[in-house]
This record gives structure tokens, C-alpha cells and sequence, in this order.
């Protein structure tokens, strides 16, 4: 790994910007997986995310 003193600030924004890239690859992959999730109910039931009354 090269000495961080000796990377230009180019070369430090780079990096940082691929650190968030994949940051915002793995939240945005995760974070409708869980939104997704059912909703328990107090009586037990699994209420779905969206429902319809006749």
C-alpha cells in the first residue's frame, strides 16, 4: 500500500469517493430488503405491505 503522506489530493479523493460509492451500493441493495419486511400484527398475523377492503 503506497505511504498516504506521498498520494496527492487527486489521488485521496479518488479513493474516498470509491469508499462511498460502495457504501451507497450496499445501502441502497439492503435497505429495500428490509423495508420490504412484513409487519406483525398484535393478533400474530403477518399484515401485508399493502392491503384491500372491499
Amino acid at each position: 500500500m503506497p505511504n498516504i503522506s506521498k498520494l496527492s489530493r487527486t489521488d485521496l479523493s479518488a479513493m474516498l469517493s470509491v469508499v462511498l460509492f460502495g457504501m451507497t451500493i450496499l445501502i441502497s441493495a439492503v435497505g429495500p430488503a428490509e423495508a420490504g419486511s412484513a409487519v406483525i400484527s398484535t393478533d400474530g398475523t403477518a399484515s401485508p405491505s399493502v392491503s384491500y377492503k372491499a
